[in-house]
């Protein structure tokens, strides 16, 4: 009798969790929506203010509107992650009694019942098998999985468009297409050629690799979870890293570069070149901030890389007049590419697919590990000539 009273009490406090979970799923929205609308309301009043106006940039001071800029970016993307999060719970059928942050399972990188590669490896590559751990150094999860991922980030592309528009609107004076983010017919066919010139650079990666013998071929269109749609799959992908690019480069080669340049030109009187060199060194700084928590991001080889990579993000802002078409080409070219098209990691961001599945064999290619290319001898040395040939056509114009 007494078991059969405790049970029931045990089965009534589980209730009464599952009913409490929606409502906590709405507190912490509304928690974040009041967190915005207060940090929101403070920009406004703030951008009105003759207290915070700075004579020497003639609108409001950068001391001000930097931390700002960090906050609502930082809240806006916590916002409609979560957002994106709820929609991607519906997609994949998902009941609706989870808590509004991403469970433990929804942000894993690495999905270790998945069994890489499926077919029986090259006699190149058995070696490696033995190895503990990731033998291949890749992040493989589902499909399932890539769709959240994919909608996250479309929430923090959104989250990232709206701060930099709030920005502008509220405390800089300046419509958004000042940043460069025009999308009239130049911005567009700038984009594509960026596309074009980022999958180009790794497809000269690849083949050089192919060619020395440092990776293996294993297959052609290879899905990691065989009850999974390979177009579905690369569906996500496509969606996820257009937003990462939007949600990278919009703020950080935008926004930032924009107004760090400036604040460069108005307090210490530099030119306007010297000014956006500075702001380059700077926004570069920030970018492998971004990236510090993923996978391998730490590493000295990788944010060495990075700093690398966002110094040339900020010449692809310079070469094209201040437009940002093609460095959100050349971002996304870059991204899509180098996981999904070449099967090579890209900053540790797990893949569901893959057009090329390919291992290393090695040493000086594994010596990327988890992080990819991005972590390597070998994308730095090439990442350093092309900024050396960028800032060097830019010296003789």
């Amino acid at each position: 009798m007494k078991r059969q009273k405790n049970q029931a009490k045990k089965e009534e406090k589980k209730a009464a969790k599952s009913q409490e979970k929606p409502q906590s799923a709405l507190l912490m929205l509304g928690i974040r929506l009041v967190a915005c609308l207060l940090v929101c309301g403070f920009g406004l009043i703030a951008g009105a203010s003759d207290s915070f106006h700075s004579e020497v940039e003639r609108k409001t001071s950068i001391f001000l509107r930097l931390p700002i800029f960090f906050v609502t970016q930082g809240l806006l993307n916590d916002l409609f992650l979560g957002l994106g999060l709820q929609l991607a719970r519906r997609i994949c059928g998902d009941p609706g009694d989870l808590p509004w942050d991403p469970l433990k399972e929804e942000v894993i990188h690495h999905d270790s019942r998945i069994t890489w590669p499926a077919i029986e490896l090259p006699k190149e590559l058995q070696p490696y098998k033995s190895r503990v751990g990731q033998p291949f150094f890749l992040n493989h999860v589902t499909g399932r999985q890539r769709c959240k991922d994919a909608c996250m980030r479309c929430g923090m592309g959104v989250g990232a468009l709206l701060g930099v528009w709030f920005m502008c609107v509220s405390l800089d004076r300046r419509s958004l297409s000042s940043l460069g983010f025009t999308l009239d017919m130049p911005f567009f066919s700038e984009a594509s050629m960026g596309f074009a010139v980022g999958v180009f650079i790794v497809a000269f990666m690849f083949a050089i690799e192919l060619l020395n013998g440092w990776v293996i071929f294993i297959q052609f269109f290879e899905v990691f979870d065989q009850s999974e749609n390979f177009w579905i799959c690369i569906f996500w992908d496509v969606v996820f890293h257009l937003n990462v690019a939007i949600n990278e480069e919009l703020p950080v080669r935008g926004w930032l570069l924009y107004n760090l340049a400036e604040a460069g030109v108005a307090y210490f009187q530099l030119s306007a070149m010297h000014a956006f060199v500075m702001a380059m060194v700077l926004e570069s700084v920030v970018f492998v901030a971004m990236h510090l928590p993923s996978p391998g991001g730490t590493r000295p080889l990788s944010m060495l890389n990075l700093f690398v990579g966002g110094l040339a993000g900020g010449l692809n802002v310079l070469l094209t007049s201040g437009r940002l078409g093609f460095a959100l080409g050349w971002h996304f070219g870059w991204n899509i590419s180098m996981g999904n098209v070449f099967g090579r990691s890209t900053s540790g961001i797990p893949i569901s697919e893959q057009h090329t599945a390919n291992s290393a064999t090695s040493r000086f290619v594994f010596l990327e590990l988890v992080f990819g290319p991005h972590s390597s001898q070998w994308s730095l040395t090439l990442r350093r000539r092309i900024t050396m040939v960028a800032s060097s056509g830019l010296r003789a114009a």
